[in-house]
């Protein structure tokens, strides 16, 4: 049987919350091994002061598996 664990994260982009969610999982894969999927919870944006979207922002949720 297989003992997984979740992991909150955040993180931005200034090119879309694809590329956010992204670096969340690149930045986890460089001390987490085992990642089997995320789940992007959260979308959210800051704005400029000309109504145009300055950073993408997502919380996700990193599930990996915790190895003996």
């Amino acid at each position: 049987m297989a003992v997984m664990k979740v992991l909150e994260l955040m993180s931005s982009s200034t090119k879309s919350w694809e590329d956010a969610a992204q670096k969340a999982i690149d930045k986890a894969g460089k001390t987490l091994k085992g990642i089997k999927s995320v789940w992007v919870q959260d979308f959210s944006a800051t704005v400029d002061g000309k109504g145009k979207i300055e950073t993408y922002r997502v919380t996700v949720k990193v599930t990996f598996e915790v190895k003996d």
